[in-house]
């Protein structure tokens, strides 16, 4: 098996160094979904390009990128990462894998990428602080569905040291995880003290920077294996299994079923609150089967996150809870959203987080739709009703927000409702169908070539009919809602037809 996996990995390089030389000779890619059942889903779909397109700044001296805040001459780690997520599912090449290059080329000499940097001056607008540590994620999702190896070599040594960064800077000393203060994650949220410069997080450590490190250390490990670097793969995975011990040891609640940020002493007490940080541990695997469950429990409860817009950042049963979001005292946040989503379908609660993407997705909508809200999109949103999120004071938060606002429009869109999970870095397409009538993706990229899927599917009967062009050779596997097989078979370069149907399985 490893054998298998080493030879494949090592084709998709190949296959990868083409790409690069395509995209060096002008190839772009038109890449844009098809779903006839919900054209307003479409319509976001077409807002969330236009303001990314119309974010994308040249600064002096970087790299063309995609600004969160337009104009304001910054440019931000997390936002920089979870833009980078569109990379694959949008035309033109339109995405944020410049703002990674620009971010790795800010990276001190001991490993420290700061939260922000100023355009003109290029340096930290914040000194010594820092953001959730995705970059590794981020850069394995985007190679996992293109096929795309090229940018791991030169990745992979940024993204390793700025995880020893923060293992010699911010652990404590029962081995978890500390944030500067709620500013550098989810600012005002009631978990420890908001710009508590001199305090290291009120002595708290932070459940999603702990389930965060173990996701980086696993798909570092994964990126390590893809690079010919074989001899790091174990020690990642040593990092991660050390990590999840201590976060299952230490942040997990029986009774709540649920993980909590821990002050770090003697009694290592956790903090009663319930944010959606601790969905982390889905993405990152820290929860086993059960604990995820259990977690997944919460996202249906209306007590705790399942509010009419999920998931919200606080508990509604908090008595901070505000109800028209009050920024992370409730509000709900596009990538919270997409990373939940992500967690669930890892643990094989693809329903779940359809049923989540699309009722996020409706909300957004509604309020896209609405002369109220000037018809755009937001940077959070109310748990309660379609209404953008306040943010202090009652203030409306940041309109035009793509920025992270095109998670759902974009990438939710194809994963969850569309339901396509591309891994060309293995060949292979799994396509989970609920929606009846043509859908699909056109042009995306798919191991240095392209791919066009468009199916036509009665979903009462259970048919479907699937049209593939194609320039790579590829596994498609077509399931129902409920994962039963209509549909499997390789395909070769070219154009075909097949049908398929689960009656009998």
């Amino acid at each position: 098996m490893k054998n298998k996996i080493a030879i494949m990995l090592a084709l998709a390089m190949v296959v990868s160094v083409a790409a690069v030389a395509e995209t060096a000779g002008g190839r772009t890619f038109d890449t844009m979904p098809v779903l006839d059942s919900r054209p307003g889903y479409l319509k976001l779909h077409a807002k969330a390009l236009e303001l990314a397109r119309r974010h994308v700044e040249k600064p002096n001296g970087w790299k063309p990128q995609m600004a969160c805040f337009p104009g304001v001459r910054t440019i931000w780690q997390w936002d920089s990462c979870l833009m980078a997520l569109y990379a694959g599912y949008t035309p033109d090449n339109l995405n944020g894998l410049g703002n990674l290059d620009n971010l790795y080329s800010m990276q001190s000499g001991d490993g420290y990428i700061s939260m922000a940097y100023q355009y003109d001056t290029r340096k930290p607008t914040w000194p010594g602080r820092v953001n959730p540590p995705i970059f590794a994620w981020c850069e394995w999702l985007y190679a996992k569905r293109t096929g795309d190896l090229s940018r791991l070599p030169r990745i992979y040594e940024p993204c390793a040291r700025y995880f020893y960064w923060l293992k010699a800077n911010r652990v404590r000393k029962n081995g978890l995880y500390w944030f500067e203060d709620t500013g550098s994650c989810m600012d005002n949220s009631p978990r420890s003290g908001y710009y508590a410069y001199d305090l290291k997080g009120s002595d708290v450590c932070f459940v999603d920077f702990c389930c965060e490190q173990v996701l980086a250390a696993k798909c570092l490990a994964k990126i390590a294996s893809a690079i010919g670097r074989d001899e790091d793969v174990g020690k990642w995975l040593r990092e991660a299994e050390d990590q999840t011990e201590k976060i299952n040891r230490l942040m997990w609640c029986e009774k709540t079923g649920f993980y909590h940020d821990v002050f770090e002493g003697v009694s290592q007490n956790k903090l009663a609150v319930k944010t959606s940080a601790a969905f982390w541990a889905l993405v990152s695997g820290v929860a086993d089967g059960k604990k995820a469950a259990r977690l997944a429990d919460h996202l249906k409860n209306p007590v705790t996150f399942g509010s009419v817009n999920p998931v919200p950042s606080l508990a509604r049963e908090d008595p901070n809870y505000d109800p028209d979001g009050g920024y992370w005292l409730g509000g709900v946040w596009p990538p919270v959203v997409y990373m939940v989503c992500c967690g669930l379908r890892e643990h094989g609660r693809a329903d779940l987080a359809r049923e989540i993407a699309k009722r996020h997705l409706d909300c957004m909508l509604e309020v896209m739709e609405s002369p109220k809200y000037k018809k755009t999109i937001w940077e959070c949103y109310s748990p309660e009703r379609a209404a953008p999120g306040t943010k202090y004071g009652g203030k409306l938060c940041r309109k035009d927000f793509v920025g992270w606002g095109g998670l759902g429009p974009i990438v939710m869109l194809v994963e969850d409702v569309i339901g396509l999970d591309i891994r060309a870095i293995d060949g292979r397409i799994d396509w989970m169908i609920s929606e009846p009538g043509r859908q699909g993706l056109r042009d995306f990229p798919f191991n240095g070539g392209s791919v066009t899927l468009l199916a036509d599917a009665d979903i009462g009967a259970g048919n479907v009919k699937v049209d593939v062009t194609t320039e790579r050779p590829f596994h498609l596997k077509v399931m129902s809602a409920d994962g039963r097989v209509m549909l499997e078979r390789d395909f070769a370069p070219g154009q075909s037809t097949a049908t398929g149907s689960f009656k009998g399985n």
